[in-house]
């Protein structure tokens, strides 16, 4: 960066004493250059600049100052300009100021000490010209990259708005109750955003003899959980086809995840089969929260902990096909809930937590719905604290779809 100590200066004048006088008063203090006239000074611009600073006298023989400093101005716009004359006529001074961008219109000869404050003075101007325009330049260059920030922005927002509309359409084509929704089947679902990673499917067998049941909460929102929902829900139709095992069922959907999604997208999911041959439930959940078997009073007749890893973790050769199996008899209903039930804040940053979830499927009498209890009561403890995460249940009344199925 340029100081006023290597700041250059131009002093132009037709008299050699002149020169050797600015040279020996001035030289210590500023970075002097000399011309002998017009065409060495413009030369001198052109080719040495740029300059601080010109000195010029105004009576040369070749052209005047007046002219001079035009031509200089336009080789070296920023340079800023001093004129000395020994002519006092007004018409001189009127004229250099008016057809010039003089600096400063100084006598001739002029005293040292005012022609030092001036050229002090001078080089402040030409520091603040420098900074204007250096200051223009970073508010230019500033503007343009906040224009690319904002084309950048307006295309992320174009992007997302698209991704969602098509999670949105995505989910919409997916039938969560394969059109046959039973009676004994109740399910709530609050995703935070418009599009969660909660969900529900279920088919019924053409025999009416099975029902297979899927609760799932895959990692992420918005598009990337409702492609992982349709990929899923694919394997769901080949049930049309292909009735299986619960075991079988989990292992092809932990196949595909594994095979068409990228690393680091996963399922937790409870998988069920309910199964009116033979009168019996089975089960097979991996990285969901504790489910539970309940009475008809709501009570906890077994607490189902997850017993294997999510869907799409493990490589096939690794899955766990560990299930467990029920006869419908040993429990009224299976309650399945995502860990946006427990982990719901109140005012107070204190969990709703499995106990009082607990508390409230026991809150009601016989034959309640246990979902609309537990959001009661999931409701008056959130009050006006925003939701963490997607909040979906289920509870599935094993005799009350076993009839439904007999009546389908």
């Amino acid at each position: 960066m340029m100081t006023k100590q290597t700041d250059k200066i131009l002093f132009i004048d037709d008299e050699e004493n002149m020169l050797h006088m600015f040279h020996r008063a001035l030289g210590r203090q500023f970075s002097i250059t000399t011309a002998n006239g017009s065409e060495q000074a413009l030369s001198l611009l052109q080719e040495n600049g740029p300059f601080a600073v010109i000195v010029a006298d105004y009576n040369m023989p070749d052209i005047n100052g007046v002219e001079l400093l035009n031509r200089a101005f336009t080789l070296s716009p920023d340079t800023v300009q001093i004129m000395l004359t020994g002519n006092i006529q007004l018409d001189v001074a009127i004229n250099a100021i008016n057809e010039t961008n003089v600096f400063r219109y100084l006598p001739k000869p002029c005293p040292m000490d005012l022609l030092r404050k001036v050229i002090d003075d001078a080089l402040d101007q030409f520091h603040l010209i420098r900074d204007k325009q250096r200051l223009t330049t970073e508010i230019e260059q500033k503007n343009l990259q906040l224009a690319a920030m904002n084309d950048e922005l307006t295309r992320q927002k174009y992007m997302l708005e698209y991704e969602l509309e098509m999670a949105k359409s995505v989910y919409g084509n997916i039938v969560l109750f394969d059109g046959n929704e039973p009676d004994g089947l109740d399910y709530y679902s609050a995703p935070m955003e418009i599009v969660g990673g909660d969900f529900l499917l279920s088919h019924i067998s053409k025999g009416r003899e099975y029902f297979y049941l899927m609760v799932g909460d895959i990692t992420g929102h918005g598009l990337q959980s409702a492609l992982v929902v349709s990929l899923i829900s694919n394997v769901f139709d080949d049930l049309n086809n292909n009735l299986i095992s619960i075991e079988q069922l989990a292992q092809n959907i932990n196949g595909k995840m594994c095979n068409k999604l990228p690393t680091g997208l996963f399922c937790s999911a409870v998988l069920a089969k309910l199964d009116k041959n033979t009168d019996s439930i089975t089960l097979w959940q991996g990285g969901m929260p504790n489910a539970f078997l309940l009475d008809a009073e709501g009570n906890i007749v077994e607490t189902l902990t997850s017993n294997n890893l999510p869907l799409g973790v493990l490589a096939e050769q690794d899955f766990s096909r560990s299930t467990r199996c029920y006869p419908l008899s040993h429990a009224n209903s299976l309650f399945v809930y995502s860990d946006g039930v427990t982990e719901q804040m109140n005012q107070d940053q204190i969990m709703f937590g499995e106990d009082r979830l607990q508390t409230a499927l026991r809150s009601g009498p016989s034959g309640s719905k246990r979902v609309e209890l537990v959001m009661s009561a999931l409701q008056a403890y959130q009050q006006d604290e925003p939701q963490a995460d997607d909040i979906s249940m289920m509870e599935m009344n094993f005799a009350r779809v076993a009839q439904a199925l007999a009546q389908i």
